[in-house]
């Protein structure tokens, strides 16, 4: 059961640092002067094309993130209550069958 329970934190350690990182990778988007988006014409229209594309493709890649942090930490949950549900097994079979307690 210890092997079970250890996974489980391992998996809610990996949902944490996913969640974390589902906020900060659009924080951490460059602004539109970046790629060249305050010029005028059609570098300009060009480099604010990218920005949007850029920010897209960050926006989508977080939303990602966020959803397999959620999944991960269902599957943390469902790990975690095997491992309570064993234990009882086992501490039921010993009642039945050894008489411990």
């Amino acid at each position: 059961m210890e092997a079970l329970r250890s996974l489980a934190v391992r998996l809610e350690a990996a949902s944490e640092t996913l969640t974390r990182l589902s906020y900060a990778a659009p924080a951490t988007d460059p602004p539109g002067v970046a790629f060249g988006g305050d010029g005028v014409g059609r570098p300009g229209e060009v480099g604010r094309a990218l920005h949007r594309q850029w920010t897209a493709a960050t926006g989508d890649r977080a939303r990602e993130a966020h959803l397999a942090a959620q999944r991960l930490a269902a599957v943390a949950a469902a790990v975690r209550s095997a491992a309570d549900t064993y234990a009882e097994t086992d501490q039921d079979a010993r009642w039945q069958f050894v008489g411990e307690t």
